[in-house]
């Protein structure tokens, strides 16, 4: 099947320590079966396959695998239901899937094809066959090579087979996110934090957060932004046990004062597959959220509570990985070898890539380490502090079964408790729980949950709570990719309120340029958050 296309590849991606293939026309993916199947029982394999697959909407599992079922040879049949079991949601933009443990990978980028050429950042090194026209064949030539001059930013940091070591600057969801994307492609990867192994003093108390996707009416870069990353999440968290990570779903009510936008008009207008998100009425958020909610709103299935310092624990114990306590001042550069010094000019780690997650710190690293360029976006990085409040799930009718969001969140009990949240205190001296941040709390609370009673009911009560600092930068989107004229240095800060949603593709994303891979994320959206 597809003889004469496989032996071309065969021949070209000979003992290649890796390999790209486009195929414009993926369907149902019998280009990347046929690929992947010759991969396997090639003795002269690349050392990675990366097949990018472009298709205008992506079918059900269950259409592919009745499909594939009648069209492929019965030894394919195990990669077919490797495929059909990671087949992602119909949503626009790019999906990656690893295999192999990640030596082959599918990127689908779903929408229109020209749109897609024109937001892909990659070096291909072979275009499967079509039918397409030919003066379509040339276009996509020259996108493709329009899109290799776009990528050096990026990809010219690429490691060789003999250098896959790195440091990670900060313990948080940022350094931990990149730490474990390179970690799990083989790297040796040194994190060094202030409160060392598991980040404890950073997250300690932080016994709950909300992993939630957002929408817009015109899908603006946010949004898709958003969408990538929870995705992400989705796929490199989900192997964690529900102690970790567990996908409750999130309700985002429709607001009922202030500014109102019309929630079911807009999930209404988007087209989104029912499973990734739909609007629901009041009586049908009531009961899947186990609660009496007078607004209906968007129903998101897939989102995640996430216990904070349980996942960066579990992050840690990645291996390959190692943890060490220190406060980072300053880089240096010795050679290929970037040194991390303290306070007192002695060397914590060095390795030949350096990723700085330090959240508000890293400007301070880097400013002191003179790699900045003039007028960097990040000297315009501030700290916006806030607090979440828990609540018996007793005095909430027992708590959501999901994550009610809208002017602030209720979740799901944890040992009895709801989290609340969250406040923001502009311009705060110190991140601490306070009588105030706690009253706000209980307000949203109430009004999310329908629950007039519930302000008066705990009006001065003690409640326990976290606080914690925000990294904001103007716009709030993060900023993630390689510090520009500094060979083997990059940054992972700023994420904001989204470090959840925003740290597991900011990893894959460092980790794909570093790997040469496919970035597993639109130009468009590289381009704004890579602006150092």
């Amino acid at each position: 099947m597809l003889s004469s296309e496989v032996s071309s590849l065969k021949d070209r991606w000979a003992n290649c320590q890796h390999f790209t293939l486009l195929v414009p026309e993926f369907s149902c993916g019998l280009a990347f079966l046929s690929s992947w199947y010759a991969w396997k029982k090639d003795p002269h394999q690349c050392g990675r396959l990366h097949v990018i697959g472009l298709v205008p909407r992506l079918s059900s599992a269950t259409e592919l695998l009745s499909q594939l079922k009648v069209q492929v040879p019965e030894e394919w049949h195990s990669l077919v239901e490797n495929l059909v079991s990671a087949w992602p949601f119909n949503l626009p933009g790019l999906h990656r899937i690893d295999f192999e443990d990640g030596a082959v990978t599918l990127t689908l980028g779903v929408g229109d094809r020209n749109t897609l050429l024109e937001r892909l950042r990659a070096k291909v090194d072979f275009v499967w066959p079509s039918e397409l026209p030919s003066f379509e064949k040339e276009e996509i030539a020259q996108r493709m090579a329009k899109s290799a001059c776009l990528s050096s930013s990026w990809d010219q940091f690429a490691a060789t087979t003999e250098v896959r070591n790195a440091m990670v600057i900060g313990a948080g969801f940022a350094g931990m996110g990149v730490a474990y994307a390179l970690a799990l492609r083989g790297w040796a990867v040194t994190v060094i934090d202030r409160h060392g192994v598991g980040n404890a003093s950073t997250h300690d108390g932080h016994h709950a957060a909300a992993l939630t996707p957002m929408v817009t009416r015109d899908d603006d870069l946010r949004a898709r932004l958003s969408r990538a990353g929870s995705l992400r999440a989705q796929v490199r968290w989900g192997r964690f046990p529900e102690s970790v990570i567990k996908f409750c779903g999130a309700i985002q009510l429709q607001r009922d004062q202030g500014r109102i936008v019309d929630l079911a008009a807009v999930i209404g207008s988007l087209g989104f597959p029912s499973e990734w998100a739909h609007y629901v009425d009041a009586s049908q958020a009531s009961a899947i959220a186990g609660i009496n909610l007078s607004r209906g709103g968007i129903y998101f299935q897939t989102a995640a509570q996430v216990n904070p310092p349980r996942l960066i624990d579990a992050l840690s114990k990645t291996p390959g990985l190692r943890m060490v306590q220190g406060e980072v001042v300053r880089l240096s550069k010795q050679g290929d070898q970037w040194h991390a010094l303290d306070a007192r000019n002695e060397i914590l780690a060095h390795a030949n890539y350096v990723v700085v997650a330090s959240a508000l710190d890293s400007f301070n690293i880097l400013n002191k380490s003179n790699v900045l360029p003039p007028r960097s976006r990040l000297s315009k990085m501030h700290a916006l502090a806030g607090e979440i409040t828990y609540v018996q799930q007793t005095d909430l009718a027992g708590g959501p079964h999901c994550i009610v969001s809208g002017d602030g969140y209720v979740l799901p009990a944890v040992n009895g408790v709801c989290a609340t949240g969250s406040s923001y205190a502009h311009g705060a001296e110190y991140a601490v729980t306070t009588q105030v941040g706690r009253a706000g709390n209980i307000k949203r609370a109430a009004g999310l949950l329908n629950n007039a009673q519930l302000e008066v009911q705990l009006q001065g009560v003690d409640l326990p709570g976290w606080a914690g600092w925000r990294a904001v930068l103007p716009g709030r989107l993060p900023v993630v990719g390689p510090v520009p004229d500094t060979y083997g240095l990059w940054v992972a800060c700023g994420l904001a309120s989204r470090g959840l949603t925003w740290a597991p593709l900011a990893g894959d994303l460092i980790a794909a340029a570093l790997n040469a891979e496919p970035l597993p994320l639109e130009n468009d959206i590289i381009d704004a958050i890579s602006a150092i």
